[in-house]
């Protein structure tokens, strides 16, 4: 009789327990990764504020980096096999 141990990814792939990011929770996978890419776009491009976030385009998880002031450089076409796509930021709307 096999014991689970207590990862989704145990027993696998070989890994070990907390060998490796979760990737059942899609976007909250891409959450991680795309704050690392966040903080290396941010320290080249100090003028721009950047957020990130992960959506769907065409059924498939992309993370989306948002700027208000100058567009970023040294955005990567794709980060850890994930397409980024770029968008300025809408401005707050008046109250």
């Amino acid at each position: 009789m096999a014991h689970p141990l207590g990862s989704r990814t145990s027993g696998v792939d070989g890994s070990s327990e907390g060998g490796r990011i979760n990737t059942i929770n899609l976007p909250g996978a891409l959450v991680l990764y795309g704050v690392a890419l966040v903080q290396s776009l941010q320290r080249k491009n100090p003028k721009s504020k950047l957020a990130m976030a992960p959506v769907q385009v065409d059924g498939v998880w992309t993370l989306e980096i948002s700027h208000t002031g100058e567009p970023p450089l040294g955005v990567p076409e794709r980060w850890h096999g994930h397409r980024v796509i770029v968008r300025r930021a809408e401005a707050p709307a008046s109250a």
